[in-house]
């Protein structure tokens, strides 16, 4: 199974609807994806939407780790439209993971830029 970055349902529209110009985070509680070096810089993964695939992205550099409350203001333009101020992170994360979050919580950061149908084509192509 590939590596892959997963959202709830509710950024469906948002994530088909993106370009794949300009660079994405993903916010990930806690530190265990960055201790792991799960994502490296240049890896193919899976966009899904309740653990279904809708898009292929690139990894861009490594992750890293940050305080919700640390995340600057290009960070925060890069995440989804409903993540876009750190109250709103914290409130999505104490949701998604069940379990209290505020903004000196660590999360790692992952960016990632989302390929053109062509680029995922060519990745998915099995004769190469």
């Amino acid at each position: 199974m590939a590596k892959a970055i997963n959202w709830p349902e509710e950024f469906y529209e948002e994530i088909l609807s993106e370009d794949s110009n300009s660079l994405k985070l993903a916010l990930r509680l806690g530190s265990l994806y960055f201790d792991n070096a799960y994502y490296a810089d240049g890896d193919v993964v899976d966009v899904r939407v309740n653990h279904k695939i809708v898009r292929k992205a690139r990894i861009v550099g490594d992750s890293r780790l940050s305080k919700i409350k640390d995340l600057t203001a290009e960070n925060l333009s890069m995440c989804k439209n409903l993540l876009r101020n750190h109250a709103d992170i914290a409130n999505f994360l104490a949701n998604n993971y069940n379990q209290v979050v505020d903004q000196d919580a660590l999360v790692t950061v992952i960016t990632y830029k989302n390929l053109n149908k062509e680029e995922a084509e060519i990745i998915d192509d099995p004769h190469l």
